[in-house]
């Protein structure tokens, strides 16, 4: 892209983040990669098959209440959501990203550079849970009891 055509992106960027208030880039292989459904409220990830929040939870919480709360969310009508597990989480990342660490052009909202919960525990620490970073791309643990927020996917979980 030239510097006249990167200027007019960012113009209707800007347009239409002024709009809607949802802010986000346009980038011709994350276009392709996820696609809007359930009316724009939740977007398919059609690499993994994964049907994402387009808006995660704004909520910070413990874990328990974390993955509890997805499961009796409703989004885009569905009811069926849940924590997904690190390995879920993860095939989101993008690794030369960072801040946040998701595929230039991804379609969505309220992101920001946070931690999010996922629903694995750690293997033999029973407070201990794998989150996963925004802002570096990087699975971390954490003790259950700190607050963070969950990014519920819908579906049976991957095997």
């Amino acid at each position: 892209m030239n510097r006249r055509q990167t200027v007019g992106a960012c113009v209707i960027i800007g347009i239409v983040t002024a709009l809607t208030g949802v802010a986000f880039a346009v980038d011709p292989s994350a276009s392709s990669r996820f696609t809007l459904v359930l009316n724009g409220a939740a977007v398919k990830d059609n690499q993994t098959g994964l049907i994402w929040e387009q808006e995660p939870d704004r909520e910070h919480d413990v874990w328990s209440r974390s993955v509890a709360r997805c499961a009796t969310k409703e989004v885009g009508g569905q009811k069926t959501w849940r924590a997904p597990s690190v390995d879920e989480l993860k095939t989101l990342i993008d690794t030369s990203q960072h801040d946040p660490a998701l595929p230039a052009g991804h379609p969505f909202s309220n992101i920001k550079s946070e931690i999010f919960w996922t629903s694995t525990p750690h293997p033999t620490d029973d407070i201990v849970a794998w989150q996963v970073s925004f802002f570096s791309g990087e699975p971390v643990t954490d003790q259950k009891s700190g607050t963070r927020r969950m990014w519920c996917v819908l579906g049976e979980p991957r095997k």
